[in-house]
């Protein structure tokens, strides 16, 4: 028993003096939301009396750990591990109306992945974002507020959850599954990054017999051995910068109860131009009948966006709108269209007020079913 004892304090030991060999620094972000909005159209109704109003906490604030190193070889190893605290349900019901549940906490570790850099490019391995959030531009989360791609301003409308209106961005962004990536070195302009994920609904607790996540809303879940390519053209002349993105998509789904589902098969791109502190770009995703049951009408899921930004000094600006469609099992279309207006002005010392004025509408086989106008602001601090 002393031995196992003296044993592990000596594992400890070394584990902790090996760990301090890295250079480590901690950060942090937090962001509160006030908004309002005018409903004038819920589920197809004029007359419904909802018009929801109220405070938000947002949705990324967290604490984050970087940490680096090199090693004798002279390859660089980064790593970062981001810590939230959400709750699984947050406050309030459920989409049935029944209490959420307050007990747990979700993704609590959603970020945490290592790097490997040299003359051969970068690998990374862990819980990390994929191949199209690194290379394809998306103004829609950097602009003023990050709205419309932080989704907060959802919390101030309801949206119709009766059909589906596709998705304004590629299968599995901003999704942390276990993953490796690879992402090239600059060679003329050009490069390229090449993501593997194994199990796109595996978060790190581990998966069982290998299965992905069941279909949910008539859809898909999560896909078997998703693999991920982008490439990317970068070039400045006179000024004048211009990005071009190009990628695919693929992954294996499955069947439940004898339903068979269409495997992942989608491409994404995106343009982008530069001068001086202007920027605008437009991005497109096209996953087709990705994820829908196998000889059904249901699919043709795209997704459009444009943006432009302008910055002057502590003061951003910038208008976005994002367009989605899909077919329903009757082969009519849905469609959405979400457009934002913010600013913003940097306080110093990382605090951050905005403010964004939006507009979403929803319609499904040509009845309009959500029309909605709001304002919301943003305080927000990076530490």
């Amino acid at each position: 028993m002393k031995k196992t004892i003296i044993l592990s304090i000596i594992a400890l030991t070394f584990a902790f003096t090996n760990a301090v060999k890295a250079d480590i620094a901690l950060s942090g972000y937090v962001e509160f939301f006030a908004g309002s909005a005018d409903q004038s159209k819920l589920r197809g109704s004029e007359n419904h009396g909802v018009d929801q109003s109220g405070l938000s906490n947002g949705n990324y604030s967290r604490i984050d750990a970087t940490y680096s190193t090199t090693l004798d070889s002279g390859i660089e190893v980064s790593g970062t591990y981001t810590a939230d605290a959400r709750d699984c349900a947050a406050n309030g019901n459920n989409a049935d109306g029944t209490a959420a549940n307050q007990n747990g906490n979700c993704n609590v570790v959603d970020f945490n992945f290592m790097s490997f850099s040299g003359g051969f490019g970068t690998i990374s391995i862990g819980e990390r974002f994929d191949t199209g959030a690194a290379m394809l531009s998306r103004l829609t989360a950097v602009v003023p507020t990050g709205e419309p791609d932080g989704a907060v301003i959802g919390n101030f409308y309801t949206s119709d959850g009766a059909n589906a209106y596709g998705a304004g961005n590629e299968v599995n962004y901003a999704s942390s599954a276990l993953k490796a990536v690879y992402l090239s070195n600059v060679y003329s302009g050009f490069s390229f990054a090449v993501g593997y994920t194994p199990n796109s609904g595996e978060n790190g607790t581990g998966s069982v017999d290998g299965q992905v996540g069941a279909a949910s809303g008539g859809a898909w879940g999560s896909y078997n051995d998703v693999l991920s390519v982008h490439g990317k053209y970068a070039m400045e002349m006179d000024g004048v910068g211009l990005e071009l993105v190009y990628g695919q998509q693929s992954g294996n789904a499955g069947q439940i109860g004898g339903t068979n589902y269409n495997d992942l098969d989608e491409t994404s791109y995106s343009a982008k131009i530069t001068y001086g502190n202007f920027a605008a770009d437009y991005r497109k995703n096209d996953s087709g009948n990705s994820g829908q049951t196998k000889g059904s009408n249901t699919g043709n899921v795209e997704g459009t966006s444009m943006c432009g930004m302008y910055t002057m000094g502590n003061v951003g600006v910038a208008a976005c709108q994002v367009n989605t469609s899909q077919n329903d099992s009757n082969n009519r279309t849905n469609d959405a269209t979400t457009r934002t207006y913010s600013a913003d002005y940097q306080l110093g010392g990382g605090v951050t007020l905005g403010v964004v004025y939006f507009d979403v509408e929803q319609t499904a086989n040509s009845v309009d079913r959500t029309d909605v106008t709001g304002l919301a602001t943003k305080l927000s601090i990076g530490f």
